[in-house]
């Protein structure tokens, strides 16, 4: 069964770099490791998403970002005062042609109602410059703060970080039957059934040999569950194209 988009899919994945730890059993990251962190909140609907520009932050279409979502950077622990925080409204929000029946090209443009502050906590992620599948068994990372605990929807107050080795195309389709893994989708999976991300972390990064390769996008309803792979928007080739067009498309329009 699907999960993390929709109803469901309060189960979602998120990935960023630094050191291999789990978020289901998990492990805090140093606070503010990983600043290219977002956080968003839709009428209490948790997800994550990366900044790639001053004002922009890409997610997953499945969050489905609007008028009322706040975003917030420099964020460690949601509850505790953070002189690093800044907050945010959307100005616009950008899908792609995402299909809900599929969930083929889960991947959305976010930009903020003002550019963001840079410094130690609030830095951009570049996006990549190499398209080739990643390899087989490739370690990868994510963090988020999401759910920590299996069939558990309580969420973490503070930032979690997870790695995870790189599953096949081919591996993760015959374990994906009858849905459909598409050439827009990687995945992970840890085989002990000990890792993975969870519910809330949606939308976030999944990094690669230290480049951003993926945006968490589903996975089975139980997270960590060794017979079925998590699953990420793939950053193709085309993908960066249309996030570059868009971008310059709103740019443009404003000068």
């Amino acid at each position: 069964m699907l999960c993390w988009i929709s109803t469901c899919l309060l189960a979602s994945l998120l990935l960023p770099n630094g050191e291999c730890s789990d978020i289901i059993g998990g492990q805090e990251a140093a606070p503010h490791s990983r600043p290219y962190m977002a956080l968003l909140n839709t009428n209490g609907y948790r997800c994550a998403g990366t900044l790639i520009k001053a004002d922009w932050v890409l997610t997953a279409a499945h969050c489905k970002v609007n008028s009322s979502t706040t975003i917030k950077l420099g964020v460690h622990s949601i509850k505790a005062e953070d002189t690093y925080v800044q907050k945010f409204k959307v100005l616009r929000s950008i899908r792609h042609n995402y299909d809900e029946n599929t969930l083929d090209n889960d991947i959305e443009l976010v930009q903020l109602s003002r550019k963001a502050k840079r410094n130690k906590a609030v830095k951009i992620l570049p996006l990549p410059k190499k398209f080739n599948d990643v390899k087989d068994g490739t370690l990868c990372n994510t963090a988020g703060w999401g759910t920590t605990q299996k069939n558990n929807t309580q969420l973490s107050d503070k930032l979690l970080e997870v790695c995870l080795p790189a599953l096949s195309r081919e591996k993760c389709a015959a374990m994906w039957q009858p849905y459909q893994i598409t050439p827009n989708m990687m995945c992970t999976l840890d085989a002990s059934g000990k890792k993975d991300a969870c519910g809330g972390d949606s939308g976030g990064p999944l990094i690669c040999e230290k480049m951003f390769r993926g945006i968490v996008s589903f996975g089975p309803v139980t997270c960590a569950n060794p017979e079925r792979p998590g699953v990420y928007t793939f950053l193709t080739k085309d993908y960066i194209k249309w996030i570059k067009n868009e971008i310059n498309k709103k740019t443009n329009a404003i000068n």
